[in-house]
């Protein structure tokens, strides 16, 4: 049989095109989808010179933490790492024993602090605004390329890159805000590494040391002790000599790559996180669309082959031999074909990697290697389901009959299989199992439920399509039979005369706006809901934001605070850090709040607990964060943060919704102690009921163009966040949908492509019953219409259902749930379903009309 098989793939190559296409491109998106993942859990590339490449050794505290859950056989270990610098405590004491080891040359401590020159563009990059004391110059090391040191308090010298973007040369005085307040200070000089503008991801501004020191807001600590080797000295006996000398054993002594020192490489940790969080899905989608279109193209292709299988029958083939033949024949398909879907798949990783970096979701230089392991997963993964896609064919191929040769009649019977009927009846209960977990899954979980639920449901109606088809195209074809002469009713006819042809050709369509709908959905229905909920909590009048710098210090609080007609100015500070729940360490937003004043600008709705208790060590945490954790009011819990300070705090208040605000809050004063370097992100302004509100906005956006914030009124913020949020979203959609519906478009066009050939006979007939080349492609085009209606109305069945689980689900938080239906995003996936659809069979219907008439033109003659 294997010999039949290759005969068959060979001189009838264009029966089996559609499921090449179908499978090769399939396998290109796992296997691209795969390799970006993998390529996330990758080390970065050193973008330039590092922090500390002139040192030999450089001493730093430890820059991880591990907790530890379950106990016994079950327990596990879970490891994270800090995303800022874990500082050194009683760094002198540190300093003096390094110094005091032998082959000890130079000694820098190296302390850094927030420090952004308020200037031209300086602030108009995503790179760290960073202040450090001019000795730690030397580790990089930066030369001065024009001017002096800074020496004293007013005086400082910038890196090349950022004088250039402040406009600022040797001489000028220009501000600079630091955790102390802002000062205006004279560029002493300009320095850079060799080659270089600066260190990658940092803004830098070197003080004069005893400045630096000054500035700092916890002095006695600091990133780390650098040590320049004596002539000679071999490195790495002298890092044990260090290790052995330092007066707390849990310092690290580094050499090499563990020295650390690139500012990028926390940023861009947390950042491919966030990318392989995003690309999870993706893969899950991905996989889902090509194993669900795969296995549908290969049922369909077999089921167009039963008369061809029936004239084997006939001519002695047995049932275990026709069996063979179809299973070698996909075996050979899929060896090729997922062959090939990995060549294209190492280009697609690529283009994603580069949409992922454009769109500002991934880093500049994310590059993507060939990952071996990925391509032979994602191989094994296509010829896997190009055999299990036939199997279930292969074996009704094997029962045709003899007879079945020369049925003429195209109605098929008994499509409703056994089979069908215990695969609906499963993913139907799964179904209704993941809608009742979708409503208690918080907004958080919301999207990843609602995609697993929109898959299944999308099994579960294909399952059943025999029986949801017909209805349906009776129920599409009903307007079309009355306004048409024949054409529509002649469509419907061969619609639902054809119900396994009419289900698989409209199968891509209803993936399709299944799951453009639930992503689409999701996305609109959270987006909408938080907007709605910073608009119903925030009562501020107005609102000073840093707009991407370092911060504001307390001065330009007090200073805000002494406007006249301002009533409150109440600071807002966002940050990250690790939560600890019951089972598992979770990545989050941490912020802090003046809980005095924050009743006057943003109304919270406590649930459970008293926000009048938010003081010391103690937490807020909103209601779908304290499910996710388990944690409740009373409870102990254990935060790390971004430098991975372990504080323990008790939870006094569980919140309905963060109105805008990180969804674990501290009190201010709380988490300053912890991060001494901590500025507000924004302040927020209530305004006495008298106030003159054009001066008082004045004099906010003057306060705030010295500090490099902006101001804006109430109505100008939410706008603002809104606009965010909505483009958030939309490129969040780009980078989840763009590839799966790009290949579900192309499945739709294949698809239909191999249901118009088998359409062939019936249209040669009708012509020759006196119908029009007009009349044919009327009673094609409204049969393909039919069947995108079917597909539709099924998608948009399954997204339905999952959008009333995600409403429920977000119906806990604030405000409740808003959910704006998005007419033009599904009119825009339905209308281009349509679009591809006509093409794909009316342009063959016109090849098969041209043929027919040479046909007849022929035998005329």
């Amino acid at each position: 049989m294997l010999s039949l098989a290759l005969s068959t793939l060979r001189t009838r190559w264009t029966l089996f095109a559609g499921s090449f296409i179908a499978l090769a491109l399939g396998v290109a998106l796992i296997a691209g989808t795969g390799q970006v993942l993998d390529a996330t859990r990758g080390t970065s590339k050193p973008a330039g010179p590092g922090r500390y490449d002139a040192a030999a050794v450089v001493v730093r505290a430890g820059q991880s933490f591990t907790v530890g859950f379950g106990t016994g056989d079950g327990a596990y270990d879970q490891r994270q790492t800090a995303t800022s610098p874990h500082r050194i405590e009683d760094v002198r004491r540190v300093a003096d024993a390094v110094r005091a080891v032998p082959g000890v040359r130079q000694v820098v401590i190296d302390r850094s602090l927030p420090a952004r020159v308020v200037a031209g563009h300086a602030g108009d990059t995503a790179a760290r605004p960073v202040g450090h004391g001019w000795s730690s110059a030397r580790l990089t090391p930066f030369h001065l390329v024009r001017g002096h040191a800074p020496a004293g308090d007013g005086q400082m010298v910038l890196a090349a890159s950022l004088a250039e973007r402040a406009g600022a040369d040797v001489g000028d005085r220009v501000a600079v805000v630091t955790p102390r307040g802002r000062v205006r200070m004279t560029v002493a000089g300009i320095a850079a590494p060799s080659g270089k503008d600066g260190v990658p991801g940092e803004a830098t501004v070197f003080l004069a040391d005893d400045t630096a020191r000054r500035l700092s807001a916890d002095p006695d600590r600091a990133d780390a002790v650098a040590v320049l080797a004596a002539p000679g000295t071999s490195v790495t006996a002298l890092a044990g000599r260090i290790r052995a000398a330092l007066p707390d054993q849990s310092l690290k002594a580094g050499t090499g790559t563990a020295k650390g020192g690139d500012p990028t490489a926390a940023a861009r940790t947390a950042v491919l996180g966030d990318v392989a969080t995003l690309l999870a899905v993706m893969a899950v989608l991905a996989g889902f669309v090509s194993v669900f279109v795969v296995s549908g193209t290969f049922a369909f292709a077999v089921a167009r082959r039963g008369r061809e299988l029936a004239l084997l029958r006939t001519v002695g083939a047995t049932p275990p031999q026709v069996r063979r033949m179809i299973m070698a024949e996909s075996a050979v398909l899929g060896v090729v074909a997922s062959a090939a879907g990995c060549g294209i798949g190492i280009f697609g990783g690529r283009l994603l990697a580069a949409v992922l970096s454009y769109v500002g979701m991934a880093p500049e230089d994310f590059d993507v290697p060939v990952s071996p392991l990925i391509l032979l997963l994602s191989f094994g993964t296509g010829l896997g389901v190009a055999l299990l896609g036939v199997f279930a064919a292969s074996r009704r191929a094997a029962k045709v009959r003899p007879a079945e040769a020369v049925r003429e009649s195209a109605v098929e019977t008994r499509v409703m299989t056994t089979g069908r009927w215990i695969t609906g009846s499963l993913f139907l209960a799964l179904s209704v199992l993941l809608l009742v977990l979708l409503g208690k899954a918080g907004a958080d979980g919301a999207m990843v439920i609602s995609l697993v639920l929109t898959e299944i449901l999308v099994v579960t109606m294909v399952a059943f399509a025999p029986l949801l088809v017909p209805p349906l195209v009776r129920l599409a074809t009903f307007p079309l039979a009355a306004v048409t002469r024949a054409t529509g009713a002649l469509a419907g006819d061969n619609a639902r005369a054809a119900v396994r042809r009419t289900a698989s050709a409209a199968a891509p369509v209803m993936v399709t706006v299944a799951v453009a709908g639930s992503l689409v959905g999701v996305t609109t229905a959270s987006t909408a809901t938080a907007i709605a909920d910073d608009r119903a909590h925030l009562t501020a009048d107005a609102v000073v934001a840093a707009d991407g710098g370092p911060g504001l210090p307390a001065a330009a609080l007090r200073e805000l605070s002494a406007v006249p007609g301002v009533r409150a100015a109440s600071p807002a500070v966002g940050t990250s850090g690790f939560l600890v729940g019951s089972d598992v360490v979770m990545a989050g937003g941490i912020g802090a709040v003046d809980p005095a004043t924050l009743p006057g600008v943003i109304r919270l709705d406590t649930v459970k607990g008293s926000l009048d208790d938010l003081r010391g060590d103690a937490i807020a945490v909103t209601r779908s964060l304290a499910g996710q954790l388990g944690w409740r009011v009373g409870d102990e819990a254990e935060v790390y943060l971004a430098d991975a300070t372990k504080v323990r705090v008790k939870v006094v208040a569980v919140i309905g919704s963060s109105a805008g605000l990180p969804p674990v809050l501290f009190p201010r004063d709380a988490l300053v102690r912890h991060a001494p370097d901590t500025m507000a992100d924004t302040v927020y302004l209530s305004l006495a009921p008298d106030a003159d509100r054009a001066a008082v906005e004045a004099a906010a956006g003057r306060i705030a163009d010295a500090y490099g914030a902006v101001a804006h009124d109430r109505d100008d913020w939410l706008a603002l966040r809104a606009s965010a949020a909505q483009q958030e979203g939309r490129v969040l959609l780009l980078v989840l949908l763009g590839t799966a519906m790009l290949y579900t478009g192309i499945a739709i066009a294949n698809t239909l492509v191999m249901a118009a050939g088998e359409r062939a006979e019936g249209i040669a007939l009708l012509r020759r019953l006196g119908a029009t080349r007009r009349q044919v492609l009327r009673t094609v085009g409204w049969e393909t219409l039919t069947v995108v209606a079917v597909g539709g109305v099924l998608g948009v069945f399954a997204a339905g259902v999952t959008m009333l689980g995600v409403i429920r689900a977000l119906s806990g938080t604030g405000v409740g749930a808003e959910f704006p239906v998005p007419w033009r995003e599904m009119g825009a996936v339905l209308g281009g379903c349509l679009v591809v659809a006509l093409l794909a069979t009316l342009v063959p219907t016109l090849i098969q009309l041209r043929s027919a008439g040479r046909s007849a033109a022929s035998a005329g003659t």
